[in-house]
């Protein structure tokens, strides 16, 4: 996850997903929407922060960040320029809607 909000008016979310915690999910939770599930992770983590901190709008990206890729380094640490770049329409699509 990256969090974007400098120089904007809210803070939003892009949000990658383990497969294997998605597998893990429909395993355990089959029936429970993974949508609703996300969503409770997002608002489970506001609830323990400020107003302004918190995330306002979030897109689940259909992608994976390998370690070394464009998004992650090899010690997991993100590339965040990068991922500015590279989900740029997508960031801007989050404070269009």
């Amino acid at each position: 996850m990256i969090v974007v909000g400098d120089g904007r008016p809210y803070n939003v979310a892009l949000l990658v997903l383990d497969p294997e915690a998605v597998a893990a999910h429909h395993a355990r939770d089959g029936a429970l929407d993974l949508a609703d599930a996300v969503a409770a992770g997002v608002a489970a983590g506001n609830a323990t922060l400020s107003r302004v901190e918190q995330i306002k709008r979030y897109t689940i990206l259909d992608s994976t960040w390998s370690p070394g890729g464009d998004e992650l380094t090899p010690t997991l640490k993100l590339r965040r320029a990068s991922i500015l770049r590279k989900y740029a329409p997508e960031i801007d699509a989050l404070y269009r809607s």
